[in-house]
């Protein structure tokens, strides 16, 4: 009896194993096409997006070395890893699922606005991911060289 309940938890374990390496990994990120990415690029253009971005981080950077009395020099190291490129994918991602003309409607409404003010569009994706870059920023993830 020992021996068969001993090879029926071999057999569960085996079976176990497969089915938990059978799962696969998440999907990979939106991506829109090249044509929606070239508009994408405007959109971001027209909201002065990279610059609200960069003030973003700034602050925030800013306020928490005040607060935990970082360094001159240190502080100096993070704000110059700040990079927009380690973020715009999320931007690119937001806008993945709209069509040609859904992009070239928005950027058009976007360029009616346009002014010497930044007039910016987020979502709560784009949100929580800038927040995220942030708290990586401060850990120090971007200084080059380090992961």
């Amino acid at each position: 009896m020992i021996t068969f309940l001993k090879n029926n938890f071999y057999f569960f374990l085996l079976i176990a194993f497969f089915k938990v390496n059978a799962q696969a990994g998440p999907p990979p990120m939106a991506k829109p096409d090249i044509n929606n990415q070239l508009i994408i690029d405007e959109i971001i253009g027209v909201t002065n997006h990279e610059s609200y971005f960069i003030n973003y981080c700034t602050k925030k950077v800013i306020e928490y070395a005040e607060e935990n009395n970082w360094s001159k020099e240190k502080t100096s190291e993070i704000l110059g890893s700040i990079n927009f490129k380690n973020y715009n994918q999320t931007i690119y991602n937001s806008y993945a699922f709209f069509t040609e003309k859904q992009l070239t409607d928005l950027l058009n409404v976007l360029k009616s606005f346009e002014s010497k003010d930044s007039f910016i569009l987020t979502n709560q994706m784009m949100q929580n991911n800038l927040d995220l870059y942030v708290r990586n920023l401060i850990k120090g993830k971007y200084i080059s060289g380090k992961k």
